[in-house]
């Protein structure tokens, strides 16, 4: 709740945008990605940076000779990796093994992703400002389904709470996996030894913020993305971030305590998000609770519950912006008790998410602006 108060109080930074003679990497890692990675290589290509120079660089892992060899005449590196058991983090540490150039800043993108104009500028400036880490505003490429809507909303409620709430308050912007941006260097260090599966963004999080880096947020970087279109996709995507969160949980117990006796509450805040379960589960969740108190009388009143839903419900309605608001709203809310039914259904596979390597297929190439 104080986070999504607070996100109405976020001021976008001013950051120099002119040219500052900076070499950017694009580093776009695609795994069977061959439908959309042609389009994607060809829009980074074609971005305008002011800024300075920059290379794309695509990872190709069981891509089809044929799409490694359009986009390398495209004028993109392509680096091919080959693995028995493929992860993001993998890709990313081979293909930096391999990069002979050196850079001053790196931007990582999914296969599906178009920035924006300006958006390298932006990202550039912030780095060039002092900090070591940002987060772009990534936002739905497409709306054409109410699932689709659904999980366009739902990374805006994550942008408003977890990046805008987070860095009206002074703590760092959560990172999201893509249309993040970081110094060459720092990277390379912060990404050794990082072999998390569909969760390396947030490994990256506490590494960096366990070396005291503010992580910032480019709300006006704008990055496109993808977003799913029916409920078992939906549901799986947020099963392997509750076994990822099980995972941090373990492993960051002891350093998160140890953090805050130092006082880096950064580091202890961004430990207890791994307390926090996604958004649809808790909508299925918090009801059933009060349900269950009004049946079987406990020392916890059945009204507690619905009177949790009801702050958790304005939380998140709050946190959306004005633009969804529409008809188009009614559409996907009528899909929560389909995503509640699948993400409950989902969390028996939550031991087991974790070590899949989970891929789901893109296809949209064209932006919707609405």
């Amino acid at each position: 709740m104080i986070f999504s108060i607070f996100g109405h109080f976020y001021k976008t930074k001013k950051v120099d945008n002119h040219s500052s003679g900076d070499r950017f990497l694009v580093l776009i890692p695609a795994y069977k990605e061959d439908e959309i990675i042609i389009h994607t290589a060809e829009e980074a290509l074609g971005h305008d940076f002011k800024g300075g120079e920059f290379d794309v660089v695509v990872i190709a892992d069981k891509l089809k000779q044929s799409t490694v060899e359009t986009i390398r005449n495209m004028g993109a590196t392509v680096i091919e990796v080959f693995f028995d058991r493929s992860t993001k983090t993998k890709s990313i540490n081979k293909a930096l093994e391999e990069i002979q150039h050196d850079y001053d800043h790196i931007v990582i993108l999914d296969a599906d992703n178009v920035m924006e104009k300006n958006c390298l500028d932006i990202l550039n400036g912030y780095l060039n400002k002092g900090f070591y880490a940002v987060q772009g505003h990534r936002t739905a490429k497409n709306r054409d389904s109410a699932f689709a809507l659904l999980d366009s909303i739902s990374e805006e409620i994550n942008n408003h709470v977890f990046r805008k709430g987070h860095r009206a308050l002074g703590f760092s912007s959560a990172l999201i996996g893509s249309g993040m941006a970081f110094k060459f260097h720092f990277f390379k260090e912060i990404m050794k030894g990082n072999e998390e599966m569909g969760g390396e963004d947030k490994e990256a999080e506490f590494r960096i913020i366990g070396r005291r880096k503010k992580i910032a947020y480019a709300d006006n970087a704008i990055i496109y993305d993808e977003k799913v279109s029916s409920a078992a996709v939906f549901a799986k995507q947020r099963t392997r971030w509750i076994a990822g969160q099980f995972y941090f949980f373990r492993d960051h117990f002891k350093p998160a305590f140890l953090h805050l006796l130092k006082g880096n509450f950064d580091y202890f805040e961004k430990f207890l998000q791994a307390f926090i379960p996604p958004r649809v589960l808790m909508l299925g969740v918090l009801p059933i609770m009060g349900l269950i108190s009004l049946l079987i009388p406990s020392n916890i009143p059945w009204y507690s519950w619905f009177a949790l839903l009801g702050i958790f419900l304005f939380a998140n309605l709050i946190s959306i912006p004005s633009r969804f608001y529409n008809r188009d709203f009614v559409s996907a809310a009528l899909q929560l008790p389909k995503a509640i039914i699948a993400m409950m259904i989902g969390i028996f596979s939550v031991t087991t998410a974790h070590k899949t390597n989970f891929h789901t297929p893109k296809t949209k190439k064209s932006v919707e602006k609405k």
